[in-house]
Protein backbone atom coordinates (compact mmCIF):
# COMPACT_ATOMS: atom_id res chain seq x y z
CA UNK A 1 0.00 0.00 0.00
CA UNK A 2 1.23 3.82 -0.76
CA UNK A 3 1.10 6.06 1.51
CA UNK A 4 1.23 9.93 0.42
CA UNK A 5 1.27 12.59 3.32
CA UNK A 6 -1.21 16.46 2.53
CA UNK A 7 -2.01 19.00 3.91
CA UNK A 8 -4.65 21.41 4.38
CA UNK A 9 -4.46 25.11 4.59
CA UNK A 10 -7.32 28.23 4.58
CA UNK A 11 -5.94 30.44 1.62
CA UNK A 12 -6.31 33.86 1.32
CA UNK A 13 -6.68 34.36 5.28
CA UNK A 14 -4.65 35.10 8.59
CA UNK A 15 -7.45 32.96 10.17
CA UNK A 16 -8.22 29.16 10.48
CA UNK A 17 -11.79 28.44 9.06
CA UNK A 18 -11.51 31.64 6.67
CA UNK A 19 -10.90 32.10 3.41
CA UNK A 20 -10.15 29.29 0.89
CA UNK A 21 -9.51 25.47 2.23
CA UNK A 22 -6.97 24.15 0.07
CA UNK A 23 -5.13 20.16 -0.17
CA UNK A 24 -1.86 20.05 -0.92
CA UNK A 25 0.19 16.74 -1.55
CA UNK A 26 3.67 18.25 -1.14
CA UNK A 27 5.46 15.30 -2.90
CA UNK A 28 3.38 13.99 -5.89
CA UNK A 29 5.87 11.69 -7.77
CA UNK A 30 4.01 7.98 -8.12
CA UNK A 31 0.49 9.38 -8.45
CA UNK A 32 -0.73 9.16 -11.52
CA UNK A 33 -2.89 11.34 -13.61
CA UNK A 34 -6.22 9.31 -12.95
CA UNK A 35 -5.18 8.65 -9.24
CA UNK A 36 -4.38 12.86 -8.55
CA UNK A 37 -8.07 13.51 -10.62
CA UNK A 38 -9.54 10.55 -7.91
CA UNK A 39 -7.45 12.20 -4.79
CA UNK A 40 -9.16 15.67 -6.17
CA UNK A 41 -12.49 14.27 -6.54
CA UNK A 42 -12.38 12.70 -2.53
CA UNK A 43 -10.72 15.93 -1.02
CA UNK A 44 -13.79 17.68 -2.35
CA UNK A 45 -12.19 20.78 -2.31
CA UNK A 46 -12.37 23.50 -5.04
CA UNK A 47 -8.87 22.30 -5.97
CA UNK A 48 -6.22 20.32 -4.98
CA UNK A 49 -2.42 20.35 -5.99
CA UNK A 50 0.44 17.92 -6.50
CA UNK A 51 4.11 18.83 -6.07
CA UNK A 52 6.02 17.59 -8.56
CA UNK A 53 10.12 17.41 -9.92
CA UNK A 54 10.53 20.48 -12.36
CA UNK A 55 13.59 20.25 -14.98
CA UNK A 56 12.10 24.41 -15.59
CA UNK A 57 11.53 25.74 -12.34
CA UNK A 58 12.45 25.02 -8.10
CA UNK A 59 8.93 23.08 -8.57
CA UNK A 60 6.03 21.86 -10.66
CA UNK A 61 2.30 22.65 -9.74
CA UNK A 62 -0.35 20.49 -10.87
CA UNK A 63 -3.47 21.69 -9.97
CA UNK A 64 -6.94 19.54 -10.16
CA UNK A 65 -10.56 20.63 -9.14
CA UNK A 66 -12.66 17.85 -8.26
CA UNK A 67 -13.77 17.48 -12.12
CA UNK A 68 -10.94 18.53 -13.84
CA UNK A 69 -6.82 20.10 -14.12
CA UNK A 70 -6.19 23.80 -14.62
CA UNK A 71 -3.27 25.51 -15.68
CA UNK A 72 -3.01 28.01 -13.46
CA UNK A 73 -4.81 29.19 -10.32
CA UNK A 74 -4.47 31.29 -7.91
CA UNK A 75 -5.35 30.19 -4.10
CA UNK A 76 -3.35 26.42 -4.70
CA UNK A 77 -0.29 28.50 -5.93
CA UNK A 78 -0.61 31.31 -2.89
CA UNK A 79 -1.06 28.38 -0.20
CA UNK A 80 1.47 25.93 -2.02
CA UNK A 81 4.34 28.17 -1.81
CA UNK A 82 3.49 29.09 1.89
CA UNK A 83 3.53 25.34 2.52
CA UNK A 84 6.75 24.84 0.81
CA UNK A 85 8.42 27.96 2.46
CA UNK A 86 7.38 26.12 5.59
CA UNK A 87 8.71 23.09 4.87
CA UNK A 88 11.86 24.59 3.97
CA UNK A 89 11.27 23.85 0.04
CA UNK A 90 12.36 26.75 -0.38
CA UNK A 91 15.20 29.81 1.28
CA UNK A 92 13.80 30.51 4.64
CA UNK A 93 15.30 34.32 5.80
CA UNK A 94 14.60 35.34 8.68
CA UNK A 95 12.95 38.41 7.00
CA UNK A 96 12.76 39.88 3.55
CA UNK A 97 11.81 38.60 0.43
CA UNK A 98 12.81 35.69 -1.76
CA UNK A 99 12.01 35.18 -5.28
CA UNK A 100 11.49 31.71 -6.97
CA UNK A 101 10.18 30.47 -10.44
CA UNK A 102 7.39 27.48 -10.73
CA UNK A 103 6.38 25.30 -13.30
CA UNK A 104 2.59 25.13 -13.66
CA UNK A 105 0.56 23.75 -17.49
CA UNK A 106 0.40 27.40 -18.23
CA UNK A 107 4.27 27.92 -18.35
CA UNK A 108 6.75 29.39 -15.26
CA UNK A 109 5.98 31.91 -13.59
CA UNK A 110 7.65 33.84 -10.87
CA UNK A 111 6.38 34.01 -7.03
CA UNK A 112 7.20 36.35 -4.54
CA UNK A 113 7.16 35.04 -1.04
CA UNK A 114 7.63 37.77 1.87
CA UNK A 115 9.24 36.24 5.48
CA UNK A 116 8.83 37.64 8.71
CA UNK A 117 10.43 35.86 11.82
CA UNK A 118 11.41 33.34 9.63
CA UNK A 119 8.19 32.22 8.12
CA UNK A 120 6.49 33.20 5.38
CA UNK A 121 3.84 35.56 5.37
CA UNK A 122 2.26 37.36 2.19
CA UNK A 123 2.98 35.03 -1.02
CA UNK A 124 2.59 36.99 -4.07
CA UNK A 125 2.01 35.32 -7.34
CA UNK A 126 2.93 36.47 -11.11
CA UNK A 127 -0.21 35.77 -13.23
CA UNK A 128 -0.56 34.70 -16.74
CA UNK A 129 -0.97 37.55 -19.49
CA UNK A 130 -4.29 39.46 -19.57
CA UNK A 131 -6.91 38.65 -22.28
CA UNK A 132 -10.63 40.10 -22.41
CA UNK A 133 -11.95 38.37 -25.42
CA UNK A 134 -15.94 38.96 -24.87
CA UNK A 135 -18.44 41.00 -24.15
CA UNK A 136 -22.17 40.61 -23.91
CA UNK A 137 -24.07 43.31 -24.68
CA UNK A 138 -27.35 41.91 -26.29
CA UNK A 139 -30.09 42.90 -23.79
CA UNK A 140 -31.90 39.18 -23.53
CA UNK A 141 -28.21 37.67 -23.53
CA UNK A 142 -27.84 40.03 -20.14
CA UNK A 143 -31.70 39.54 -18.73
CA UNK A 144 -30.91 36.02 -18.92
CA UNK A 145 -27.97 36.24 -17.16
CA UNK A 146 -29.16 38.02 -14.50
CA UNK A 147 -31.94 35.61 -13.99
CA UNK A 148 -29.40 33.13 -13.60
CA UNK A 149 -28.19 34.54 -10.57
CA UNK A 150 -31.49 35.34 -8.97
CA UNK A 151 -31.56 39.05 -9.89
CA UNK A 152 -33.48 41.72 -11.98
CA UNK A 153 -31.51 43.29 -15.09
CA UNK A 154 -31.88 46.39 -13.48
CA UNK A 155 -29.68 44.95 -10.46
CA UNK A 156 -26.77 44.27 -13.50
CA UNK A 157 -24.48 47.83 -13.60
CA UNK A 158 -23.43 47.19 -16.96
CA UNK A 159 -22.12 50.15 -18.93
CA UNK A 160 -19.07 50.80 -21.25
CA UNK A 161 -16.79 50.76 -18.27
CA UNK A 162 -18.25 47.86 -16.78
CA UNK A 163 -19.43 45.53 -19.54
CA UNK A 164 -20.16 42.11 -18.70
CA UNK A 165 -17.31 40.38 -20.33
CA UNK A 166 -14.53 37.44 -20.44
CA UNK A 167 -11.17 38.09 -19.09
CA UNK A 168 -8.29 35.73 -18.36
CA UNK A 169 -4.87 35.83 -16.79
CA UNK A 170 -4.88 32.02 -17.59
CA UNK A 171 -8.21 31.03 -16.91
CA UNK A 172 -11.58 32.20 -18.15
CA UNK A 173 -14.01 34.22 -15.76
CA UNK A 174 -17.36 35.88 -17.02
CA UNK A 175 -16.90 39.34 -14.82
CA UNK A 176 -20.27 40.79 -14.09
CA UNK A 177 -21.24 44.02 -12.68
CA UNK A 178 -23.38 44.31 -10.04
CA UNK A 179 -25.21 47.05 -8.50
CA UNK A 180 -24.42 46.95 -4.81
CA UNK A 181 -23.36 44.33 -2.33
CA UNK A 182 -27.17 43.93 -1.41
CA UNK A 183 -27.88 42.82 -5.19
CA UNK A 184 -24.81 40.45 -4.14
CA UNK A 185 -26.51 38.86 -1.07
CA UNK A 186 -29.16 38.41 -3.03
CA UNK A 187 -27.83 36.07 -5.76
CA UNK A 188 -29.31 32.53 -5.81
CA UNK A 189 -27.52 30.66 -8.80
CA UNK A 190 -29.43 28.68 -11.49
CA UNK A 191 -26.52 25.99 -11.82
CA UNK A 192 -27.78 24.63 -15.96
CA UNK A 193 -28.64 27.85 -16.89
CA UNK A 194 -25.36 29.77 -15.37
CA UNK A 195 -23.65 26.99 -16.43
CA UNK A 196 -24.66 27.33 -20.45
CA UNK A 197 -23.83 31.25 -20.65
CA UNK A 198 -20.20 31.11 -19.18
CA UNK A 199 -19.50 27.70 -20.68
CA UNK A 200 -20.75 29.11 -24.27
CA UNK A 201 -17.99 31.74 -23.98
CA UNK A 202 -15.28 29.33 -23.06
CA UNK A 203 -15.31 30.57 -19.52
CA UNK A 204 -14.61 28.20 -16.07
CA UNK A 205 -16.95 30.35 -13.99
CA UNK A 206 -18.66 33.54 -13.22
CA UNK A 207 -17.49 36.33 -10.97
CA UNK A 208 -19.84 39.04 -10.03
CA UNK A 209 -18.83 41.95 -7.93
CA UNK A 210 -19.47 45.36 -6.73
CA UNK A 211 -17.73 48.78 -5.63
CA UNK A 212 -19.89 48.23 -2.13
CA UNK A 213 -17.60 46.49 -0.03
CA UNK A 214 -17.93 45.40 3.82
CA UNK A 215 -14.21 47.11 4.72
CA UNK A 216 -12.65 50.15 4.21
CA UNK A 217 -9.98 50.49 1.86
CA UNK A 218 -11.05 47.22 -0.05
CA UNK A 219 -11.96 48.03 -3.94
CA UNK A 220 -14.32 45.26 -4.47
CA UNK A 221 -16.32 42.65 -2.92
CA UNK A 222 -17.07 39.41 -5.64
CA UNK A 223 -18.64 36.42 -5.26
CA UNK A 224 -17.82 33.42 -7.95
CA UNK A 225 -19.84 30.93 -9.05
CA UNK A 226 -18.56 27.35 -11.49
CA UNK A 227 -21.47 24.87 -10.51
CA UNK A 228 -20.55 23.27 -13.84
CA UNK A 229 -16.99 22.01 -12.28
CA UNK A 230 -18.90 20.93 -8.73
CA UNK A 231 -18.47 24.27 -6.98
CA UNK A 232 -21.41 26.09 -6.22
CA UNK A 233 -19.09 28.72 -4.86
CA UNK A 234 -15.64 29.72 -4.22
CA UNK A 235 -15.00 31.42 -1.03
CA UNK A 236 -11.66 32.83 -2.73
CA UNK A 237 -10.50 32.74 -6.53
CA UNK A 238 -7.36 34.21 -6.95
CA UNK A 239 -7.02 33.84 -10.68
CA UNK A 240 -10.88 35.42 -11.50
CA UNK A 241 -9.36 38.00 -8.80
CA UNK A 242 -6.49 38.84 -11.15
CA UNK A 243 -8.32 38.85 -14.22
CA UNK A 244 -10.68 40.87 -12.48
CA UNK A 245 -8.08 43.59 -11.48
CA UNK A 246 -6.90 43.68 -14.80
CA UNK A 247 -10.70 44.08 -16.33
CA UNK A 248 -11.08 47.06 -13.81
CA UNK A 249 -7.91 48.57 -15.23
CA UNK A 250 -8.54 47.95 -18.81
CA UNK A 251 -11.66 49.22 -19.26
CA UNK A 252 -10.77 52.25 -17.36
CA UNK A 253 -13.28 51.45 -14.40
CA UNK A 254 -10.80 52.30 -11.87
CA UNK A 255 -8.02 53.96 -11.21
CA UNK A 256 -5.84 52.34 -8.57
CA UNK A 257 -3.39 49.90 -9.40
CA UNK A 258 -3.00 47.76 -5.82
CA UNK A 259 -6.32 46.29 -4.28
CA UNK A 260 -8.07 44.26 -2.40
CA UNK A 261 -10.25 42.13 -3.17
CA UNK A 262 -12.85 40.81 -0.56
CA UNK A 263 -14.82 38.00 -1.12
CA UNK A 264 -16.12 34.48 0.55
CA UNK A 265 -18.22 36.53 3.40
CA UNK A 266 -21.66 35.49 2.00
CA UNK A 267 -20.14 31.40 2.45
CA UNK A 268 -18.76 32.91 6.57
CA UNK A 269 -15.31 32.10 5.06
CA UNK A 270 -13.85 35.90 4.85
CA UNK A 271 -11.25 36.48 2.14
CA UNK A 272 -8.71 39.35 1.49
CA UNK A 273 -7.10 38.75 -1.90
CA UNK A 274 -3.93 41.57 -2.73
CA UNK A 275 -4.22 42.13 -6.41
CA UNK A 276 -1.65 44.53 -8.23
CA UNK A 277 -1.77 45.78 -12.02
CA UNK A 278 0.59 47.49 -14.35
CA UNK A 279 0.05 49.18 -17.26
CA UNK A 280 -2.93 51.29 -18.14
CA UNK A 281 -6.87 51.57 -19.92
CA UNK A 282 -6.72 48.76 -22.75
CA UNK A 283 -3.25 47.96 -21.92
CA UNK A 284 -2.64 45.69 -18.87
CA UNK A 285 0.90 44.66 -18.84
CA UNK A 286 1.54 42.60 -15.79
CA UNK A 287 -1.14 40.94 -12.70
CA UNK A 288 0.31 39.52 -9.67
CA UNK A 289 -1.92 38.33 -6.94
CA UNK A 290 -1.21 38.00 -2.99
CA UNK A 291 -2.24 37.07 0.20
CA UNK A 292 -1.57 34.84 3.26
CA UNK A 293 -2.30 31.32 3.99
CA UNK A 294 -2.76 29.14 7.58
CA UNK A 295 -2.15 25.82 8.05
CA UNK A 296 -4.96 23.59 9.27
CA UNK A 297 -4.51 19.88 9.22
CA UNK A 298 -1.78 17.25 7.84
CA UNK A 299 -2.44 13.84 6.83
CA UNK A 300 -1.75 10.68 5.08
CA UNK A 301 -3.96 9.09 1.78
CA UNK A 302 -3.77 5.76 1.04
CA UNK A 303 -3.17 3.72 -2.50
CA UNK A 304 -3.09 0.71 -3.91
Amino acid sequence: MRKHEFYQLDVFTSDRFAGNPLAVFPDGEGISDHEMQAIAKEMNLSETVFVLPSDKALKKLRIFTPKQELPLAGHPVVGTWNLLARLGVTPRPDSGRITIAQELNLGVLEVDIDFKNSEPDLVTMTQGEFEASATIINEDDLSRLAESLGLERDELAVSDSLPVAVVSTGIRALDVPAVSLTALSRIEVDPRVLSEIYLQYGAVGCYVFSFDTIEDGSAVHARFFAPADGIPEDPATGSAAGSLAGYLTHFGAIDESDLVIEQGDFMGRPSRINASVAGAEGAVEKVMVGGRSVVVANGEIFLD
